[in-house]
């Protein structure tokens, strides 16, 4: 997988992600995503989602929520939905403590393992 799919703030949960997810299907796609060296930014579900059980129709369950999520880190990184971009730069230039990251996505069920890997860096 070279380029994929993806939705803003699942920068995010590509860089915290620790081997730990919602089943085993969800962990073996998310271990598959994070070798793509490509991105296009997307406003609906992506390769991640692909193996969500939240993912119900096409539509996440807390659509409200996640696409909150999108618009604070597409701000914050300064990037485009439907534009392709270098994975790995973007990854790196994603800067936060973990005020940022409570502000984002303080609501989300995995903010506290995200937060104690930001803590530890």
């Amino acid at each position: 997988m070279t380029e994929i799919k993806l939705r803003a703030h699942h920068l995010l949960c590509m860089r915290f992600f620790e081997g730990r997810g919602y089943s085993e299907a969800f962990v073996q796609n998310m271990a598959q995503v994070l070798k793509a060296e490509r991105c296009v930014i997307t406003d609906g579900a992506d390769d991640i989602c692909a193996a969500c059980p939240h993912l119900q129709n096409g539509l996440c369950e807390t659509q409200e929520k996640v696409q909150r999520y999108d618009r604070q880190v597409r701000s914050l990184l300064q990037i485009e939905t439907g534009k392709d971009y270098d994975l790995p730069t973007l990854s790196a230039g994603l800067r936060l403590d973990t005020a940022k990251l409570r502000e984002i996505c303080g609501d989300c069920v995995w903010q506290s393992l995200c937060q104690s890997k930001l803590s530890a860096q």
